[in-house]
């Protein structure tokens, strides 16, 4: 059984997510790559929730060829400590995932390209938007309570992060209906994840 850290909310994340967006920010801009935001995601995104230390950043581009230029430029354009590593899609259709090259720098990042020509990509984006944006909402902070214990439990009883991840799903369900989503589009979001629990081939 992997081992998964969930940790109460640390109010240092949001500052830390703007340090690394300038960074990303930077990096994009030297190399000419166009891109439409860079956001935080996840549930570091979310004042109070408890979270894997993780930052979770999407940077949605306008089509395929400024996907292939931000790759190039995240793996190439940082100084060398600080470069990040492409892992295909990580198991998740419609992006690309990136990670720091040294995992054991900190803050632990991940970075995901979209491309916003791409459903699937638009699909995934929705999505974490959705989660974020309900879970920030104040007349759903029981909503968001319960999502941070069942993240606890769930830290000591997942055999991996995919595991993880994907017990997650019914109370995820539960909130994107909350934002509006039918369940058919809740089931296509997550077809997307063809992620294997045990399969230790990616770093979830």
């Amino acid at each position: 059984m992997a081992a998964i850290t969930v940790v109460e909310y640390d109010p240092s994340w949001p500052e830390k997510f703007q340090e690394i967006s300038q960074k990303l920010e930077h990096y994009l801009s030297s190399c000419g790559v166009k891109y439409l935001s860079i956001e935080h995601i996840g549930s570091t995104a979310i004042p109070g929730l408890a979270a894997k230390p993780n930052i979770d950043i999407i940077i949605e581009v306008p089509d395929a060829e400024n996907v292939a230029k931000a790759k190039e430029t995240l793996i190439h354009e940082p100084r060398p400590e600080e470069h990040y590593k492409c892992w295909g899609d990580g198991g998740i259709k419609g992006r690309i995932s990136m990670k720091l090259h040294d995992r054991s720098m900190l803050p632990d990042q991940s970075v995901y390209i979209i491309n916003q020509k791409d459903p699937d990509g638009r699909l995934l984006m929705r999505g974490h938007r959705a989660l974020r944006d309900t879970l920030k909402m104040p007349q759903h902070e029981s909503l968001k309570a319960a999502y941070g214990q069942l993240k606890i439990e769930l830290a000591t009883t997942s055999i991996d992060g995919v595991d993880y991840g994907q017990r997650k799903n019914p109370l995820i369900r539960k909130i994107l209906r909350t934002a509006g989503w039918t369940d058919q589009d809740i089931d296509k979001k997550e077809a997307l994840d063809y992620r294997i629990p045990g399969d230790n081939d990616l770093p979830y």
